[in-house]
């Protein structure tokens, strides 16, 4: 599908002015922030603020606290993904050190599904716990807070998806406390944290209340749940991410230093906790019980986290296999229905746990919001990825009937459903839906127009400043127009990658690629076959291709080096 290119048109001189800072460096300041709040972005490493600000802080320490005094053991239950097991981990680390008797739950995938349910409230009773402790759920779990009131049980819920609204206003299960940044009367300003992000702030209320300091490691925790929960790396949550990266650079815990290990990791960044870290620890809960491993990330102990991690590096190159496997059924069926705005794609033998993969898979090809509903035998479970302009979580409460149970955020969901209402799902969800063809294209944001002779050291420096990068704070993007490309170089024996050879009024750049099949679109339209044939060989064009290429400036450090890259993001023929 053809991409949207724009260039942000936002003023930045007097920000530049202001803090004597680069226009450069202004310029992509100020296309992340809103007037006034440029000077608090580049603020990474300071003190985060009050935890106790959040609504019901207070109460939740105070349940928690009168636990402990009286001996009570307190049940932590999380969720199976990066984002629950941090949180309970957080947590759970927390409440030891408090003073508490503690032990974490988390529900099994396919045995149990996602969160608290009424007899985990009945187990933990006849266990003797007497607090309940949700982390990265809860907010929706209405049966489950009901049970624990009828036999006694208190719940504190900590948790950050969408609150439920009725004609009322907003519909909270009961609970002692209810801790969701979500909430109408929270003013906090901590609405983009994820579980472990409100967890984190939760375990920092509780040692501020005991006159404890907190352990440095959790930070890191909190910075691992925020990138794989896919947060916006903004305010607070940036603080989190880059202090949380530069202690765990410093000295990762056991079980992360496991993990590392396993997955040849020199150095912790957003990229490998998104697409190294969190793959592994997501994949216990989507192949094996999580349960098996949040103790590793409790204990610390070296030889069951060295253990664990090879577990995990397994299990991940398995479920790999399997997304790649489920995606190639699932391009089957979406053929059939690409005239629909809203994708709805049932393989009833897809392996539930993968059904968000291949749904994020397919919405990537599609630029479509995609469910992906599994199972067999009157009920199927179901998961959902979305574009920005389709808020997902409020689109599927105009069909909640449809529904089992169902959750989420605007840009992913999950669902529990009667087999036989699939169509019925599809047509009203399709019928309600107001997406143009214009919102569904690709668009592509550039920070400035730049020629790629000015891509420097200096500059990647400059840039290297303004990191962690992610959703809400992208890495930096350049375009430059009218390059000449005569010859490729590939890379690896995969050939999964290119060095592009690029030439401009006489001056010569290389780049890297890592979408190969972008630049053989390109060539195809432009100089046909034998053109790309003879690339794809390491000929020699005597006619250059001419490209508009959009580009990224920094690092490549492998093995102690460091030398300066720019990657290209983004191609098409000049225009």
């Amino acid at each position: 599908m053809q991409e949207v290119w724009r260039v942000y048109n936002k003023s930045y001189r007097k920000i530049a002015e202001e803090l004597k800072i680069p226009p450069v460096l202004a310029k992509i300041i100020a296309n992340r922030t809103e007037p006034g709040e440029e000077k608090a972005f580049l603020d990474r490493e300071g003190p985060l603020r009050d935890p106790f600000l959040i609504k019901d802080m207070d109460k939740a320490v105070e349940e928690i606290l009168r636990h402990i005094r009286l001996g009570h053991p307190i049940l932590v239950i999380g969720d199976y993904d990066v984002d629950g097991m941090t949180s309970a981990t957080i947590l759970g680390k927390a409440l030891h050190k408090a003073g508490a008797i503690a032990e974490i739950r988390i529900p099994d995938r396919t045995e149990d599904g996602y969160g608290i349910r009424p007899y985990m409230v009945e187990e933990a009773a006849a266990l003797g716990f007497g607090l309940i402790i949700t982390c990265d759920n809860g907010i929706r779990e209405f049966e489950a807070a009901d049970k624990a009131a009828e036999l006694g049980l208190p719940i504190v819920i900590t948790d950050h998806h969408e609150i439920e609204e009725t004609s009322e206003g907003e519909r909270f299960p009961a609970a002692a406390a209810v801790i969701n940044p979500h909430r109408r009367e929270d003013t906090s300003g901590f609405r983009d944290l994820c579980g472990a992000g409100v967890a984190y702030q939760t375990a920092r209320a509780l040692m501020q209340a005991t006159a404890q300091q907190e352990d440095p490691d959790w930070i890191g925790y909190a910075a691992l749940g925020t990138v794989c929960d896919i947060m916006k790396l903004t305010g607070d949550n940036r603080k989190i991410v880059y202090q949380g990266l530069k202690r765990w650079n410093a000295a990762p815990p056991a079980a992360i230093r496991a993990m590392m290990q396993q997955g040849a990791i020199e150095k912790l960044d957003v990229y490998t906790f998104g697409f190294v870290l969190g793959p592994m620890i997501n994949s216990g809960g989507r192949l094996d019980a999580q349960q098996n491993y949040i103790h590793v990330l409790q204990s610390e102990d070296p030889e069951k986290a060295e253990d664990a991690a090879r577990k995990l590096y397994q299990l991940n190159r398995t479920r790999q296999a399997m997304t790649d496997e489920g995606f190639a059924q699932a391009l089957e069926v979406w053929q059939r229905h690409q005239d629909q705005m809203v994708q709805i794609i049932y393989l009833p033998d897809l392996h539930e746990s993968l059904a968000g993969l291949v749904a994020g898979k397919i919405k990537e090809k599609s630029c479509r919001p995609t469910f992906v509903l599994t199972g067999r035998g009157g009920n199927v479970k179901g998961s959902g990825r979305s574009i920005p302009a389709y808020s997902m979580f409020e689109e599927m409460q105009k069909a909640a009937d449809c529904f089992i149970r169902y959750g989420g955020h605007p840009m992913a969901a999950g669902l529990s459903m009667e087999e036989d209402r699939i169509e019925e799902l599809r047509a009203r969800l399709n019928q309600n839906c107001t997406l143009t063809e214009e919102d569904c294209r690709p668009l592509v944001m550039i920070d400035m127009a730049m020629p790629l002779s000015y891509a420097n050291e200096q500059l990647a420096e400059m840039i290297g400043s303004l990191e962690p990068f992610g959703t809400g704070n992208p890495r930096p993007l350049f375009a430059d127009k009218g390059l000449e490309l005569r010859k490729i170089y590939w890379i690896g024996q995969r050939k999964r990658a290119l060095r592009l050879m690029l030439e401009q009024d006489g001056i010569a750049r290389e780049a890297i690629l890592f979408k190969p099949e972008m630049l053989q679109e390109c060539v195809l339209q432009q100089a046909g076959a034998g053109a790309w044939e003879k690339l794809d060989t390491g000929g020699l064009l005597q006619k250059p291709v001419n490209l508009d290429i959009a580009y990224h400036v920094g690092w490549n450090e492998f093995r102690g080096r460091r030398r300066l890259q720019i990657e290209v993001s983004h191609l098409r023929p000049a225009t």
